[in-house]
């Protein structure tokens, strides 16, 4: 466990490689990959056609997607998550200590300027980790996903639960015991938790009159400056434990027995991988985060498609990052990351792409190539927050779903059977 905090990197490599910024609308199948890697799998290097090209098998699609994609990225976030509570503190501190009875100019310009510079260092976390969300495998997915979810709980995150928990932690007892974030369920911490405390301005509660409870009895009419303190002090607490969680994925992934080394030796004697291609499979399904939490409940669910809060119509509410309004910045951070998983991080990395012309599918590897390009175009047209996008430029985001529709289309379909790889249970039934 580190006890130092680093510095919070506001330019990184991996943010460059993910950035996905001025690039081309079209694809030549032709650039940076060899399309005549035909020859079927047998778990040992295949010889290219051009000698420059990587060389491909299963083992060591293995190894360059865990060395180049997966390490990086949750070791980005972990760097982004470590930043956090020493940034939030220096803005918690002089929110605490704000009076504004003094009409302070001066204070009141270094508040605003720690403020801005704390939502910064949420929303480049929330980028990193929506980078990880397409890599969920391994220590992210055992137990339910339960680190995952205290990492970040979205769809089911809860305010009501987090309100409670700001005065649990101001009291610092919750049933005569000492409060301890780290037993509490997920709902009540994360980036989701941290997004309400830090962009919320509204300061009355979010719980009903029913399930608000004792503890909130006084909450909506304390002195605003107050309630902002407290939830700051609470932002706090929460962005502490989100270090401690990042921490955990990081041992977790590293070292010998670390879960990297499991994929890397997928196949070999006492490994939880029978095979290499049952590893390969794990790390597909990660890749299926597309079809329903981006495609279905970040696009369709706010579009009106699927059921939603507003009624089964168009619904700014039911976007995914709606006190932020971050949604399209987390879309974007989607697509760029299932790009990275596809081509491995770039052309002299082994991805999903070399796999595909290994199995003579060089065909569904340009469709959805281009359809990755298209699916991010889409997204960089909406020059909106989300919420402003649906109220005022429906087409934009009509667009956007059509666009990443069409790669998991592909995905669930060719990509599957040209692999010899299995669904995901949640999307064996899903015909859309």
């Amino acid at each position: 466990m580190k006890h130092a905090f680093k510095p919070l990197l506001l330019v990184s490599t991996l943010a460059l490689v993910l950035s996905g910024c001025g690039e081309s609308t079209s694809y030549d199948a032709g650039t940076g990959h060899d399309v005549s890697k035909n020859q079927p799998d047998t778990g040992t290097p295949t010889t290219p056609t051009d000698p420059s090209a990587p060389q491909f098998s299963e083992k060591q699609l293995l190894v360059s997607l865990t060395d180049n994609v997966f390490t990086p990225t949750f070791n980005e976030f972990d760097s982004k998550s470590d930043a956090l509570p020493s940034i939030l503190s220096a803005y918690c501190d002089l929110e605490v200590k704000y009076d504004p009875s003094l009409q302070d100019g001066e204070v009141l310009a270094q508040l605003t300027t720690a403020k801005l510079n704390a939502h910064n260092a949420w929303k480049e976390a929330m980028v990193s980790w929506q980078h990880a969300e397409l890599m969920i495998v391994g220590p992210l997915l055992e137990n339910d996903k339960s680190l995952r979810n205290d990492i970040y709980s979205w769809p089911n995150a809860s305010t009501c639960s987090v309100d409670q928990d700001v005065v649990f932690f101001e009291n610092g007892t919750i049933n005569g015991n000492a409060y301890d974030i780290s037993k509490r369920s997920d709902k009540r911490r994360g980036l989701d938790a941290l997004e309400y405390l830090l962009f919320n301005d509204d300061l009355v509660h979010s719980c009903s009159s029913t399930s608000a409870g004792e503890v909130l009895a006084d909450w909506n009419t304390r002195p605003e400056q107050m309630r902002k303190a407290s939830r700051c002090r609470y932002a706090v607490e929460v962005s502490k434990d989100l270090s401690v969680s990042s921490d955990k994925l990081i041992a977790q992934w590293s070292g010998t027995s670390g879960y990297a080394s499991v994929l890397q030796n997928a196949g070999e004697a006492g490994n939880k991988f029978a095979s290499t291609n049952k590893a390969i499979n794990e790390i597909s399904d990660a890749l299926f985060y597309m079809t329903e939490e981006l495609k279905d409940y970040k696009l369709a669910t706010p579009l009106g498609l699927f059921n939603n809060e507003c009624g089964g119509i168009t619904c700014p509410e039911s976007v995914e990052s709606k006190y932020a309004k971050h949604s399209i910045e987390n879309i974007r951070a989607n697509l760029n990351a299932f790009e990275l998983l596809f081509n491995g991080g770039g052309a002299s990395n082994l991805g999903f792409d070399d796999f595909l012309d290994n199995q003579q599918a060089s065909d569904t590897k340009t469709a959805m190539l281009q359809g990755i390009l298209n699916s991010k175009a889409a997204s960089q047209a909406i020059t909106t927050s989300l919420q402003t996008a649906l109220e005022s430029n429906t087409a934009t985001v009509t667009d956007t779903h059509a666009k990443v529709k069409d790669v998991t289309d592909q995905l669930k379909n060719d990509f599957i059977t040209k692999l010899a790889l299995e669904l995901p249970a949640t999307s064996a039934g899903d015909n859309d």
